[in-house]
């Protein structure tokens, strides 16, 4: 009976375990992507139309670049991949068309949202049921065909891990978490902070490059903390390292 009561016990204590761990596990893999269908067919065709009036002459009929950039293919994909649809469509909403006369009539808005999904569509983004609006965008991200992956070399990117020194002088950046895309250099927000402080430690382990390019930073005094990072990221193997344009200490221990 006791090895029996025992299993039981056992039993119910798994169920709350999991009871627990599968929403969390949700949370963390919640958040659409391109693949998840984000626009309407009859949205992607007034992007067509869109993109004729205001984008043709110069990116091409087929989105291939004539006097300016290819918006379509692997090298286009490879520059915006991992980060919100909010940043491409607030880049061309704000920067295009190149040229543009002071006096020349507003683009609306929603002609560059419909532009954005003509340009999911030429690349392979399949449609869905429903519109793309601009209260989603921060909250859908580019990535390739074969899903999230790694930000790609050169991101400007935001990390999270310990300040160290090795043997040979080196300040390295280790129990780093995996690098995240970020829009501000030199400077953080308040949710970015924070965001960063309840962040779980990682396994990698970065170079760091350029300390003389964050003002006022004296890397002894920090040494053994927890560091929010951003910097430019360098792919190397074995030896990835990040030049940095910004350190902050989130903790003075090197706790998760």
């Amino acid at each position: 009976m006791l090895r029996v009561e025992m299993l039981r016990k056992s039993l119910v204590s798994w169920f709350i375990f999991l009871t627990l761990c599968i929403p969390a596990v949700h949370a963390q893999t919640a958040g659409k992507t391109v693949l998840d269908g984000v626009y309407s067919d009859a949205q992607a065709l007034r992007g067509e139309a869109a993109y004729t009036a205001h984008c043709r002459v110069c990116h091409g009929e087929g989105l291939e670049g004539v006097s300016a950039p290819e918006l379509s293919g692997n090298r286009f994909i490879e520059h915006w991949r991992e980060d919100a649809l909010d940043t491409i469509y607030n880049f061309i909403r704000q920067s295009m068309p190149l040229g543009r006369a002071p006096d020349a009539k507003a683009i609306p808005d929603s002609d560059y949202l419909d532009i954005v999904t003509h340009i999911l569509k030429v690349n392979g983004y399949r449609a869905g049921a429903s519109e793309l609006t601009p209260d989603v965008l921060a909250n859908i991200m580019l990535v390739g065909k074969n899903g999230p992956q790694p930000v790609p070399d050169g991101s400007l990117i935001i990390t999270v891990g310990c300040l160290s020194q090795s043997r040979d002088g080196v300040w390295i950046l280790f129990s780093a978490t995996e690098p995240a895309r970020t829009r501000r250099a030199s400077t953080s927000t308040p949710a970015e902070r924070s965001a960063s402080s309840q962040k779980r430690l990682g396994n990698l382990i970065f170079r760091l490059a350029e300390l003389d390019a964050v003002p006022d930073f004296e890397p002894d005094s920090h040494k053994g903390h927890k560091m929010q990072v951003k910097g430019y990221l360098v792919r190397q193997p074995n030896a990835e390292r990040i030049s940095l344009s910004l350190m902050e200490e989130l903790d003075s221990m090197c706790a998760p």
